[in-house]
């Protein structure tokens, strides 16, 4: 009987992981100089047709598509921020920064968000600002 019971909680937890498709088992951001850098892992990608990364900043009223990606096998993404200063509106975006992986997969949408969880020195926001302008 525990055999049996056992084998089924296994066999639901399968049908449950392949159903809804992906899993998420890292998703950060970092300051990497001037640039964020957005980082996730995904154990497994059955069913995932695409990933979105998106980004408010504190001073922003909605999020931000930055960019989308496709799923190739690789396990492990990267984004680089190059743009973190500069805001939807043309205006310097202000920290805390927060960024949201959304994942498209054939059983629905997956959200994930992370919080940046620093704060970017003087010299890192004057740098990052001055380079906004020229793009």
């Amino acid at each position: 009987m525990t055999r049996t019971a056992t084998l089924f909680a296994v066999l639901c937890l399968l049908v449950g992981t392949f159903a809804y498709g992906a899993t998420i088992t890292l998703f950060q951001a970092s300051f990497d100089g001037s640039n964020v850098r957005v980082e996730w892992e995904a154990a497994n990608e059955s069913g995932v047709q695409g990933y979105d990364i998106w980004r408010k900043a504190n001073n922003e009223p909605s999020f931000t598509h930055m960019t989308a990606v496709s799923p190739n096998g690789q396990r492990r993404y990267l984004y680089l921020d190059s743009n973190v200063f500069r805001g939807t509106s043309g205006t310097n975006a202000a920290g805390p920064f927060t960024y949201r992986l959304t994942v498209h997969t054939t059983a629905g949408d997956q959200n994930y968000s992370t919080v940046l969880s620093t704060t970017p020195s003087a010299v890192q926001r004057s740098w990052g600002s001055i380079k906004s302008m020229f793009r």
